[in-house]
């Protein structure tokens, strides 16, 4: 029997690779907490580059609640922030935000399908499918192709994007070629991913009536926000019926949000005098569907957000809070989520036993997680709203409540309160982020112990209802 020869370095190869085995089952037995955890050390990581004098415009160090505040901000693509990004922040404090913008876009499906690419060959099966089995229906088997649909789809928007805008405003608006690439770029970016931060100090209020402008970027900000396991239906089933009911059930509720909110705040703003009543009637219809599209998670504004009428904030908030779709750019409880729910208030009502669309029949477990994250999100929103509220005396309670919700929703829109906060509020505005990006399913299945097997059940009893 021959042997193969072990020499020493042969020997630190075997127990090196047996150590990384090893490490890796540890950390990805429960993927959950992984996201989780890498979420938290790359904010921190940001941060502490934001920390450094060199970050801020001024040479000074800046507030490490502040700094953290901004970093959770871009990374959980939010786009709340405590100061101006365009006059706090130096060239190299935009690059640390911009990094951690395209960081937190490519989100926790992307980051989890990354790791199983990468490190297949050492991998488990079981890690594979473990890893997989938290990320919208990724299977060991389409990991790869995903992956490059995920990378190339992105950066193939942003190039797009960056190269309209960047020709857009140096040709339409007189930009040195410099300062418009670094705007382009940053836009882009930005959109994609749903961030909502911008390097004017006014947002994006100067372009209100350049169709040119903003159609791109809503187009880029729907891109973003649909989800990639929508595109890869749609790049692999080619066809309606052929879409899986995931697929179809978010197309379907984007297209309500988008243009039943659209006709809403136009119907709203019509006679508002400080935000669209002096407006042409096509800039009026403009700015209504950027409002729906932006209000959804991205967070850009063309109008005061502070002057929108009570009507047109509550809607705003509704959307918020239902957000983009799932393994998106977007946040919120996610549009799949709503229709199941809806769906499920639509059988009772009809008094069908099962919850069904497009000749499907959707199962007990996604109808108990969808009731779960809105319940979630919502007592959440509440309670910690009401927190912020009782620790803000001097702030409004309706836009404290608002800000609670963006925060949440990782949207971005803001009544102009955010850096009123103390320190303690921001600190909660931070944990709702963080919470609002990773998840409550995904945080709170990250902090609990493993689901064990239940062998009785107990005997069944009715509850009257209502």
């Amino acid at each position: 029997m021959n042997r193969r020869k072990l020499y020493p370095e042969h020997l630190v190869e075997r127990l090196a690779v047996g150590t990384f085995d090893r490490l890796l089952n540890m950390l990805f037995a429960r993927p959950v907490q992984v996201v989780a955890l890498v979420f938290f050390t790359v904010s921190l990581v940001g941060a502490l580059a934001l920390s450094f004098p060199a970050a801020s415009e001024g040479g000074e160090p800046v507030r490490f609640v502040d700094a953290w505040f901004t970093a959770v901000s871009a990374l959980c693509i939010t786009g709340l922030t405590v100061s101006d990004v365009a006059t706090r922040w130096s060239g190299f404090g935009e690059t640390v935000i911009l990094v951690l913008v395209q960081l937190g876009g490519l989100g926790i499906m992307s980051a989890s399908v990354l790791i199983v690419a990468m490190f297949s060959r050492t991998m488990g099966f079981g890690i594979r499918r473990g890893l997989a089995a938290e990320n919208s229906g990724i299977t060991p088997g389409n990991v790869r192709p995903l992956l490059r649909l995920i990378i190339g789809f992105t950066f193939a928007v942003e190039a797009a994007l960056a190269a309209w805008l960047l020709v857009w405003l140096w040709a339409g608006y007189g930009f040195a070629p410099g300062e418009a690439l670094r705007h382009a770029l940053f836009m882009a970016v930005a959109s994609f991913n749903n961030a909502g931060m911008t390097l004017w100090p006014d947002n994006l209020v100067g372009f209100r009536s350049d169709w040119l402008f903003l159609v791109p970027i809503m187009a880029a900000i729907v891109a973003g926000s649909i989800g990639y396991p929508v595109y890869r239906d749609l790049w692999t089933q080619r066809g309606w019926r052929r879409i899986s009911l995931h697929g179809r059930l978010t197309l379907l509720g984007f297209a309500i949000l988008l243009v039943g909110g659209a006709i809403m705040f136009i119907i709203l703003e019509w006679e508002n005098a400080a935000t669209m009543a002096a407006m042409a009637p096509h800039e009026h219809v403009l700015n209504g569907i950027f409002l729906s599209v932006t209000t959804r998670t991205a967070g850009f504004n063309t109008v005061d957000t502070a002057a929108l009428t009570d009507q047109s904030l509550m809607l705003i908030s509704f959307l918020m809070f239902v957000g983009g779709g799932s393994a998106g750019t977007g946040g919120g409880i996610k549009v799949g989520t709503a229709m199941i729910v809806l769906l499920l208030v639509w059988s009772e009502i009809r008094g069908k036993p099962d919850v069904e669309a497009f000749g499907r029949r959707i199962g007990e477990h996604n109808q108990r997680r969808a009731i779960s994250v809105i319940i979630l999100g919502a007592m959440l929103v509440m309670g910690l709203g009401y927190l912020l509220v009782a620790l803000s005396p001097h702030l409004a309670a309706r836009d404290v409540m608002f800000e609670a919700m963006s925060a949440f929703s990782t949207t971005g829109l803001s009544t102009g309160i955010t850096g009123q906060f103390t320190d303690p509020g921001k600190y909660l505005l931070i944990f709702l982020m963080f919470v609002g990006r990773v998840g409550p399913i995904t945080l709170f299945a990250a902090l609990a112990s493993r689901r064990r097997p239940v062998y009785y059940h107990y005997p069944k009893e009715e509850v009257l209802i209502g």
